[in-house]
């Protein structure tokens, strides 16, 4: 057997990392709902997300205090924006499953080609539109199924959490827009992770401890666990494994690892006896995923039939 390249290695490595970081993700949908059913959300949130900035910060000091203003405000952007795709997805997360948040999350893949039209004026193609119609047809789905759920806010929930996905495809505007000096990579997630903690501390005072009181805040052992997995595996350890896998990866089988997230979510909730999924719900699943395979991987089908058409030509020739 022929020995892989360094190259391949590379690659392979590349997406083994944005494979585990899809999967931990996929998992933290039922953990968070767990763990907010018990804490404060809004308090669970300051905790994952300043804690994440300041082990960030902490590690990389010397090189984020030498940051320029630019970045900074790079950064406190979008922080801001995380904060508020966070704060309608949590809420989201309380009135609906894990799974129907995690598949209107990942609609923020359909939703960012319209934002780049809308702000950047690059047209999307064919395919984006293709995929926002049976994005749209899929919701629907989710959105019956979800209706006549348990919970009689299941539709709220829903609406908030597509809230969310568009706060989530500004975020990925702006990374766009504010990327253009690689170096300040590492100085902006650290800003945006401490903005979104601070956003998340100040709601924590405002909103949690006046309305629950200070006993809301003890934490028994199982909740410190899950707040540390959600901070140092779904916070730290994804978004270090993302930045390192994308780099040995190529885009297109980086984008269609990163769309299992929303499965790995479904099947999280449902081994962890969080719900049970109904067809309509399956089916619902299936159409919003296929919306997003085909925004993401974006086929030319033009191309393809030319190049058909040149291989047809040439075994002519022969």
């Amino acid at each position: 057997m022929k020995p892989l390249s360094k190259e391949k290695k590379l690659s392979l490595i590349g997406q083994v990392l944005l494979l585990l970081a899809t999967i931990v993700w996929g998992s933290s949908f039922t953990i968070l709902k767990d763990t907010i059913s018990a804490v404060p959300a809004f308090y669970v949130l300051a905790i994952r997300f300043l804690s994440s900035g300041l082990i960030i910060f902490l590690i990389f000091f010397k090189k984020i205090i030498k940051i320029n203003r630019k970045t900074l405000f790079h950064g406190i952007i979008l922080g801001l924006t995380v904060a508020g795709a966070y704060i309608t997805q949590t809420i989201g997360l309380i009135y609906t499953t894990p799974s129907i948040n995690a598949f209107l999350t990942a609609a923020y893949v359909i939703i960012t080609p319209f934002l780049i039209w809308l702000f950047m004026k690059k047209r999307p193609s064919a395919f984006n539109f293709i995929a926002a119609v049976l994005c749209m047809v899929g919701i629907g789905f989710i959105a019956f199924a979800g209706g006549v759920g348990t919970s009689s806010n299941a539709l709220l929930g829903e609406g908030l959490t597509l809230v969310s996905a568009i706060f989530y495809a500004f975020q990925i505007l702006f990374l766009c827009k504010f990327q253009e000096d690689r170096s300040a990579t590492v100085p902006i997630i650290a800003i945006e992770l401490l903005t979104t903690g601070i956003v998340f501390v100040v709601l924590t005072l405002i909103f949690d401890l006046p309305s629950k009181g200070i006993t809301a805040f003890s934490l028994n052992t199982e909740q410190i666990l899950k707040i540390l997995y959600l901070t140092l595996a779904c916070t730290l350890f994804a978004q270090a494994a993302q930045i390192i896998g994308q780099k040995y990866t190529p885009p297109t089988t980086a984008s269609v690892i990163l769309c299992l997230e929303s499965v790995f979510g479904a099947v999280f909730s449902v081994i962890l006896g969080s719900e049970q999924l109904s067809a309509l719900l399956i089916v619902g699943f299936v159409i919003v995923f296929i919306a997003i395979l085909l925004s993401e991987l974006n086929p030319d089908f033009n191309k393809i039939l030319k190049r058909k058409d040149k291989e047809n030509n040439r075994k002519k020739d022969l």
